[in-house]
């Protein structure tokens, strides 16, 4: 078992973590941690995304930081922390075996690449029409949205970090994507806070579907249901990382660093892919599902911009607001 590090001191002996997943599906990693660092104590508090994120900036601004690491698929708002300034530089040694795209200049980790998904309800939808991308979803929608009138589960992007980082990068589709909002007021969607909440919806066959479902969460369901399934689609799905970086106002910045190259790591990325949780790491004898030639990867490396750009989020969330409304 690997020592701790000689740069630990008596205050490192602590950790809190601020995650967007669900801690019952990280025991084994936390476990695996444990294993390796028996004299760190990890705090892990999960919890969604938005909620996550402005928990953290509260605690800043009462000058009392508490999160040693952010963890969490709302790539959009973990960059705009990166580039505030907000995450601490650490060039982990893990990073070699990493792919392309996955690290931004040491101070964010892309540590899984998850597809989202169209979830069906089998009863209620046909599962020989293609509904996996805003294309084809928007022609499933179209051909009856009498029919889909409040049977389409989606996420609510105002609560919910993921929802609105797929539909802003969908919004670079253009008239694509104007196409999809229309007929998305048409079906008034039922909207929800987090991809439990969704899932059921679908599960209990008030939802005919619902759409960005994190493959994590779909692949259960659909495991634990036979009523349910993934739509078929003629392209690769969208695919959206965990980002995980460490704050610069970390109480406990060294335990952090060794969290973090443990996540990274060939062990820890195991455990994610124990979890369903698609781990990024590529090992050439294991059966990590992240072959990117089959997804269509949001990367941390490029873009950030664009997604972080004030006006373009101001009209999505006029957009969304008017098709929910």
């Amino acid at each position: 078992m690997p020592a701790v590090d000689d740069t630990l001191t008596a205050a490192d002996n602590r950790l809190v973590v601020y995650s967007a997943a669900e801690k019952k599906y990280c025991m084994g990693l936390l476990d695996g941690f444990h294993q390796r660092y028996p004299g760190i104590e990890v705090e892990f508090r999960d919890g969604i995304s938005v909620a996550l994120h402005e928990r953290y900036l509260a605690t800043l601004a009462a000058g009392k930081p508490e999160a040693d690491v952010l963890w969490s698929t709302a790539m959009d708002l973990q960059m705009g922390l990166v580039l505030a300034g907000d995450a601490l530089p650490h060039r982990s040694p893990e990073a070699h075996a990493l792919p392309d795209g996955a690290v931004y200049r040491d101070m964010a980790y892309a540590t899984t690449v998850e597809p989202l998904m169209t979830l069906v309800n089998r009863d209620r939808f046909d599962m020989c029409i293609p509904a996996g991308s805003i294309a084809e979803l928007t022609a499933a929608l179209t051909s009856d949205p009498v029919r889909f009138h409040g049977r389409l589960a989606s996420y609510d992007i105002e609560r919910n970090g993921l929802g609105f980082l797929a539909l802003l990068h969908e919004s670079r589709r253009g008239a694509e994507f104007n196409a999809f909002m229309q007929v998305l007021a048409e079906c008034k969607p039922k909207v929800f806070g987090s991809n439990p909440e969704l899932v059921e919806e679908v599960a209990s066959g008030r939802a005919a579907l619902g759409y960005h479902v994190l493959g994590s969460y779909a692949l259960r369901a659909v495991r634990a249901n036979p009523s349910l399934a993934i739509a078929a689609s003629n392209v690769p799905p969208l695919a959206v990382s965990r980002v995980a970086l460490i704050s610069s106002c970390a109480p406990h910045p060294n335990a952090a660093k060794l969290f973090l190259d443990y996540l990274l790591s060939r062990d820890g990325q195991q455990q994610l892919l124990k979890a369903g949780l698609f781990p990024v790491r590529k090992e050439p004898d294991s059966r990590v599902p992240n072959d990117t030639n089959v997804v269509e990867p949001i990367r941390i490396d490029q873009g950030c911009g664009e997604l972080l750009d004030q006006e373009r989020r101001r009209k999505l969330l006029r957009q969304w607001q008017a098709a929910v409304a």
